[in-house]
Parts: structure tokens; C-alpha cells; sequence
């Protein structure tokens, strides 16, 4: 009988004395393992043992302390995901100075306001487009690569060996400034800890375990609390192996050579999966039908499953069949050897997460902010509520506000904002709760069921409250609509903005019987059957909650024209103000009439 693995990373996050130690005081057995694994630029794959990264952090710390950089000193970076990135990291914490990191989907004056609000004393970054961001710019930096004068050159220079003075910080000492994304406003540095970022691994790993022979694909930026926590520092603590995608357009060919076994996501991949797995059968009668049986046995295998059980007899023999069919091609996109996804960063559309645990790929939803570091709930591999983002982590203390909003207690919770102590009393309280800005509801079980943003909620002129993201996640369902964002503050019915995937309308338009006029975005009859279509998905929403009217946008929403965060969250204000006249005309238009 074989022993059940064990998560080392759990001890190990509760012990090391700093974020660094999650590296540099690893089991024996790991140092010849696998830890960094990137596409160089001949198209092959490298990989880096664990002794390899240890030894080029070690040597980046010397140059760092030689350059002058003391405890809680602020060091910039900026960068795509690489090895480079991770080693600057962990050299600045090693130090015990601070980390900074900057989006590099940020524009050149918002990369400027984070490093000049930190008072970042060294930047390292990138070389090209993202050094172009700080032309002109006057603090000392280094770039990622380079034959000399260059951290890739510094981390492979054995000079440096052995010169290392400074002490190890401990778990009290501030760690980074990560810059909220934010939707409205200018970004707030949230300062952590050592030991709230190690606290929140701990938590992370009582709710799902690692171990040490799991892979994880890294995509989402990891200059963002979700990803720095879970896809950088967590698999660090238990042994696993880091694979850099090449870039997020780049996934679907990854996945299958990288093999991962865990991936963090935010739901914009996963709704992508859903749309073109649905895309696919639109052309098949037959493929839409063994679909739609793969779909259905496969949910009440997953819902028998969450209770102990199993399909049976001939469904067991079916499911069999059917999974080869249609699940296993799937499955096999991703690498074949996929053991869980982890949802977070926005809520995940119950639909599509259904989807995914009835093709026996198994999604877990949670939850959290930058403030937490960020975890604070996910759900459990073995009871998933798919509507949910699972209950809390252990070590997280979770209440319900008079009007709903959810509070969050733990040794995860930020310190406060950076230089900002009016805005740190209006999020904690003395008490030590966070007042997470989320309204929720709580299940018998624990179970944390988001609603809205609370300063997202939109009251109409009928006095009805209306989540927008709820309405959204309706609307997206529909192939034809890419991107949706709800209207309607203040007025007595809701309209949408709609970003519209022009091949999935040709396809579908009026049954391919006629062609997409010329002006298609101002064509009312088009309108009327895309809210049509708008009205079957969102049928078992209130009739408060049902689209009136569309306004159809001709530029996609990105991180590029600032319209969405980092992790892909609309910038409502921003997008609105885009919009203002046309929609103030939509209104206007439909009042005279």
C-alpha cells in the first residue's frame, strides 16, 4: 500500500525565518532537482536546478549589498515573467530590503508613479520596451540581460561567491509594496511582511496541498499579489518546478509541452476554453450531442464524487466511453497531466466551472486581495460548491458587516498602505478586521458566495439593487459577445456595452442565411436579435436585471488602452468616460421616445 505524498511546504512556511529561506534552506534531495524551467529564444526549453538559482540569488544579494542597498531599502523591478525576475526577487529579500514590482502592461507614467511613490533607491528591469518606460528617468538601474552589466551576468559570475555579509531578515520585516491594480484611482502600495506572505502560503497549503513533483505553468504577471503568492513563493516552499509561458497568447501551445500539473488562473482563461470548446460544436450536429451527454454524465459523476460516491454499472461504462470521446482531447490540450486549476482574481462563472469539473478537470474557485496577501478562501478538491470561491483558509477568521460586507482577520493581513494612514483606517478597523470592499453571502458550511464589489453595486431609479459582474457573466456565456459591461446607475432599466467576436457573429448571424451588414454595430435589427439571445441567457435573472439596450464598442477592452487590471477586471470608470456621450445619447434617445 502506498503512503499518502506529503506536502513539505506546509512545515516550511511555518518554520523559515524569511521568504528567501523558502529557497535557500531546501531538503538536500531538491538541490539537483528541476526549479526554473523557460523557452530560450531558439525556441527550446532550459531548465535551472534549484542549487543553479540558489547560487545566482546568493551572488545578485552580494552585488545588491556592494551597491549599498540596506535593510527596508525599496528596489524597483519590471519585467515579463522569467528566471530573471524570480532571482531578483529573492536576492532583495534576502537582503531584507524591499520589493517593488511594477506591471509591465502599465503605461510608462504609471510604472514612474509606483517607483517614485515607493522612493525606490535601484531599479532592475527589463532591457527593450519595458527600460523604454524609464527613459529619462534618473535612478541607477540594471537590466535582466546582457553579456556584462547585467543581473544575468552578475547571477553567473562566481566572483561573486562567498560575499555575502548581511543577516537574513525575520518574518516582522516589510517584504514588499505590492500596487493594487485598482479599478478607480491612483494605486496604493499595500505593504507585507515576510510573515504575513509566508502566512498566507501556509493557509494556501492547508486548503490545497503541493508537493514536490507538481509543475506549475506561470502566466498570470507576477508582479500581482495572486500570482507572486501562489505561482512563485508556494511552489517554492514544497519542492515543485516553475515553467515561464512564453506569453499568455502563447498557452495553448505551452501547456501540452510544459505538462503542467497546476496552473493559477483568472477566469478570462477559462472562459476562453468555453467559448471555443462551444465554438466547436456549433459545426457538428453529432459532436454537440455526444458533448452535451459527455457534459451531463460528467456532472453527475462530479456531484456523486463530492458526496464519497461514484457512477455505476452501465452510466460508469458510458462515462467511460464518452470521456475518451470528447473529455480526453481536452484534457490533452492542457498537457494531459493538469490536477487542478485555481481560480481567483475575479468570481468564475458557475456555468463554466461546471464545464470544466464535468470534463473532470478539476477548477478550484477562491478568493482574495492584495491586503491579504492575497488568499483568503478556495475551495476544497474534495466538497467543490462551483457557485462559490470555497470557505476559508485555515488561520483566516471570516464575518459578515450589518450590510453584508465580508471582514477578514489572520496573520495574512497587510500592515497598511505605504504613506497612507487615512486610507489604512478606512479598510481596517481597530479591531485588526479588513473590510474587504466585497459584498458576500456565507452558507451553513462556511462556503463564501461572492455578489459584488461594494462600490460596484448600482441602485436604479425603481430603488432595485443590481450586481453588474452577475449580469456580465450572463452575457458572456453568449459566443457572439467577448467582452460585456452593465449600465444603468440611476436609471429605471440597464444597458450594456458589448465588445463583439466578429467570426462567432458571421457564423451565427440569422443561421448563416445572411450577410453582416456593412454597419453592423449601429444596425437595430442585428441589436434586437443579439438581445434576444442576451434575454435566453439570462432568463433566471430578475426582470430588473434583464439588458434593454446594447451599445457596440469597435475597440477591445485591454491592459494596453487601460481599460482593464492586471487581472483582467474592468476599469468601469475609465470605460464609461470612453463611452460618456454615446451613452448619455442611448438614454436620452430611448426617454424622447
Amino acid at each position: 500500500m502506498h503512503s499518502p505524498k506529503v506536502c513539505k511546504g506546509l512545515d516550511r512556511a511555518e518554520q523559515v525565518s524569511c521568504l528567501a529561506d523558502l529557497l535557500l534552506e531546501s531538503p538536500s534531495q531538491w538541490l539537483d532537482k528541476p526549479l526554473l524551467r523557460f523557452r530560450k529564444a531558439d525556441g527550446e526549453w532550459k531548465q535551472w536546478s534549484r542549487i543553479k538559482v540558489q547560487q545566482a540569488v546568493l551572488r545578485v544579494a552580494a552585488w545588491l549589498e556592494k551597491q549599498g542597498i540596506k535593510s527596508g531599502d525599496r528596489v524597483g523591478i519590471l519585467g515579463h515573467n522569467c528566471p530573471e525576475w524570480l532571482i531578483a526577487d529573492y536576492a532583495i529579500l534576502r537582503i531584507g530590503a524591499v520589493t517593488v514590482p511594477a506591471y509591465f502592461t502599465d503605461s510608462a507614467e504609471a510604472v514612474q508613479y509606483v517607483f517614485d511613490d515607493a522612493g525606490c533607491s535601484l531599479l532592475l528591469v527589463e532591457e527593450g520596451a519595458q527600460q523604454a518606460k524609464l527613459d529619462g528617468y534618473d535612478k541607477p538601474m540594471l537590466v535582466f540581460h546582457g553579456d556584462s552589466d547585467s543581473l544575468a551576468a552578475i547571477a553567473g559570475d562566481d566572483a561573486w561567491d562567498g560575499q555575502l555579509q548581511m543577516p537574513c531578515p525575520t518574518r516582522d520585516d516589510l517584504a514588499t509594496l505590492i500596487y493594487t491594480s485598482g479599478t478607480t484611482g491612483y494605486p496604493k502600495g499595500v505593504m507585507l511582511t515576510h510573515g504575513n506572505l509566508l502566512s498566507d502560503v501556509w493557509a494556501g497549503l492547508g486548503g490545497v496541498p503541493v508537493f514536490s513533483d507538481d509543475v506549475f505553468l506561470s502566466f498570470l504577471p507576477v508582479s500581482h499579489a495572486f500570482e507572486r503568492t501562489v505561482g512563485h513563493f508556494l511552489p517554492m516552499a514544497c519542492g515543485s518546478e516553475i515553467a515561464y509561458a512564453e506569453d499568455v497568447t502563447t498557452l495553448m501551445r505551452d501547456m501540452p509541452e510544459v505538462q503542467p500539473t497546476v496552473m493559477i488562473s483568472v477566469p478570462r482563461l477559462y472562459e476562453k476554453i468555453y467559448a471555443g470548446v462551444h465554438a466547436k460544436m456549433e459545426a457538428s450536429a453529432i459532436k454537440r450531442f455526444l458533448f452535451e451527454q459527455a457534459q451531463s454524465l460528467g456532472m453527475q459523476r462530479f456531484e456523486l464524487r463530492n458526496k464519497g460516491e461514484d457512477l455505476r454499472g452501465l452510466k460508469a461504462k458510458l462515462w467511460k466511453l464518452l470521456d475518451g470521446i470528447v473529455n480526453a482531447k481536452l484534457r490533452a490540450k492542457m498537457g494531459g497531466h493538469l490536477r487542478l486549476f485555481v481560480s481567483g482574481g475575479a468570481a468564475l462563472s458557475p456555468r463554466i466551472a461546471n464545464f470544466l469539473l464535468a470534463a473532470d478537470i478539476i477548477v478550484l474557485p477562491g478568493y482574495g486581495l492584495s491586503e491579504a496577501s492575497p488568499v483568503l478562501t478556495v475551495n476544497v478538491e474534495k466538497n467543490i460548491k462551483p457557485a462559490s470561491v470555497g470557505p476559508a483558509l485555515p488561520g483566516v477568521a471570516l464575518k459578515l458587516a450589518d450590510d453584508g460586507e465580508l471582514l477578514a482577520k489572520g496573520d495574512m493581513v497587510m500592515q497598511g498602505y505605504w504613506q497612507k494612514d487615512a486610507e489604512t483606517k478606512e479598510v481596517l478597523d481597530e479591531g485588526g478586521w479588513l473590510h474587504t470592499g466585497d459584498m458576500v453571502e456565507i452558507d451553513d458550511d462556511g462556503y463564501v458566495f461572492i455578489v459584488d464589489r461594494k462600490k460596484e453595486i448600482m441602485v436604479l431609479s425603481s430603488g432595485e439593487n443590481v450586481s453588474p459582474a452577475l449580469v456580465e457573466q450572463h452575457v458572456t456565456h453568449d459566443p457572439c459577445i467577448e467582452q460585456a459591461m452593465v449600465i444603468g446607475e440611476g436609471q429605471a432599466w440597464l444597458s450594456a456595452l458589448l465588445m463583439i467576436n466578429e467570426e462567432q457573429l458571421r457564423l451565427r448571424w440569422r443561421g448563416k442565411k445572411r450577410v453582416l451588414p456593412e454597419n453592423w454595430r449601429e444596425d437595430e435589427s442585428l441589436k434586437r436579435w443579439l438581445l434576444k439571445r442576451i434575454k435566453r441567457e439570462s432568463q433566471d435573472l430578475a426582470s430588473y436585471m434583464q439588458i434593454r439596450k446594447l451599445l457596440l464598442v469597435s475597440e477591445e477592452w485591454t491592459q494596453l488602452n487601460g481599460c482593464l487590471t492586471p487581472t483582467l477586471k474592468l476599469k468601469r470608470r475609465h470605460i464609461r468616460a470612453l463611452h460618456q456621450d454615446e451613452i448619455d445619447e442611448l438614454y436620452a434617445s430611448s426617454e424622447s421616445k
